[in-house]
């Protein structure tokens, strides 16, 4: 019926209310979103979705938009699953290339000689196998983008052909000697930090300055905890439609989880740990015990003893985080909203909430 939570009569801690009422604000905007969402995906524009409400990721958007329309080269750097290739994605689509196409090769994911053929192209008898002419995303992707994932694992052949590649504009088939101008936007993405790799000369320091022109980072899942909530919400709802179920809505309990859990494996963790809610959820609100997450719910809300009430345990939990938060940014709020990734006001009030002590 809508039911979001409770309190027990008489409630005496304003603070608590004024908490359960945030989260449900909080909550039905998320929804309003999605409902937005939908809309979007239901006219079948095709633009990536980006879910954002975090300061982290406001930064991060106001450099891509930035960006976007000047058709310089972007280097995208964050851990795995942060959501890379949909930066990529909204990059292009926000760019003047728009209507051109994109490609996207994974180095990590493909040998060298199949890369070196994809990018190239290849005249027919080049090598084995070789039965047609076939065009290159040099070729096909003139006046539009292409997307280099984890160039971090380009072999060094690779690196030197696409250097020659950008310092000419020009390229030559595989199995040809006559050389062929592309002008296509080049964007790549990489878990490892480059400039670490070309400290430890795995990578090419002429290339690395040639594609860092504009360094786009994607914070982890960790730095932008208020993005955790719409994000879950969303991937419930998208996995409910995909599976035709009913799970929902995510109880308390599960909401604090959610949002304490270290997300390694970033916003693709969080999909597929919702994904895994819906399919063994029986049609009702999703529980704690649903998200599978490692480790006891207890070690998530720091109550070993699994003796305290949710509200005391989340409180806890917060008044843990933030003091330690405040202590990492020395006391300055600026910068604990920087490593939070949330906005300035919420730290004042989530400081307020559990008492913590920051410096005058």
């Amino acid at each position: 019926e809508g039911l979001y939570d409770y309190l027990t009569k008489p409630f005496e801690n304003l603070e608590e209310l004024e908490a359960v009422i945030a989260k449900a604000l909080e909550m039905d905007r998320a929804y309003r979103e999605i409902a937005d969402l939908k809309e979007i995906l239901t006219s079948g524009s095709g633009d990536p979705i980006l879910i954002s409400h975090s300061v982290a990721m406001e930064r991060l958007l106001a450099q891509l938009r930035q960006a976007a329309p000047l058709g310089t080269t972007v280097l995208i750097e964050g851990e795995s699953g942060t959501g890379k290739e949909v930066i990529a994605k909204l990059l292009h689509a926000l760019s003047t290339r728009a209507k051109g196409p994109m490609k996207e090769i994974n180095c990590g994911a493909m040998s060298e000689s199949l890369i070196e053929a994809a990018l190239f192209g290849y005249e027919r008898g080049a090598f084995t196998g070789a039965v047609k002419t076939t065009a290159g995303y040099f070729e096909e992707a003139d006046n539009g983008t292409i997307l280099l994932d984890e160039i971090a694992d380009m072999s060094p052949k690779l690196q030197v052909s696409l250097l020659r590649v950008l310092q000419e504009g020009t390229f030559v088939r595989l199995g040809s000697t006559v050389q062929r101008p592309s002008n296509f936007r080049l964007i790549c993405a990489t878990n490892k930090p480059l400039d670490q790799e070309v400290a430890a000369g795995r990578f090419r320091s002429d290339l690395y300055y040639r594609i860092n022109v504009v360094p786009l980072r994607v914070p982890p899942l960790r730095e932008r905890r208020d993005d955790i909530l719409p994000l879950a919400l969303f991937f419930l709802d998208h996995f409910n439609r995909k599976f035709n179920k009913g799970a929902g809505p995510l109880q308390s309990d599960a909401i604090a989880a959610l949002e304490a859990a270290h997300w390694a494996g970033n916003v693709r963790e969080l999909k597929h740990t919702i994904e895994r809610a819906v399919v063994i959820n029986g049609g009702g609100p999703v529980t704690v015990e649903d998200l599978g997450l490692p480790g006891k719910v207890s070690d998530l809300v720091n109550n070993p003893a699994q003796l305290l009430p949710y509200r005391e345990a989340r409180l806890q939990f917060d008044r843990a985080y933030f003091s330690d938060l405040m202590q990492a940014a020395d006391g300055n709020v600026s910068e604990a909203s920087r490593l939070s990734g949330l906005a300035r006001q919420n730290i004042y009030g989530h400081l307020e909430r559990t008492d913590v002590v920051t410096k005058s």
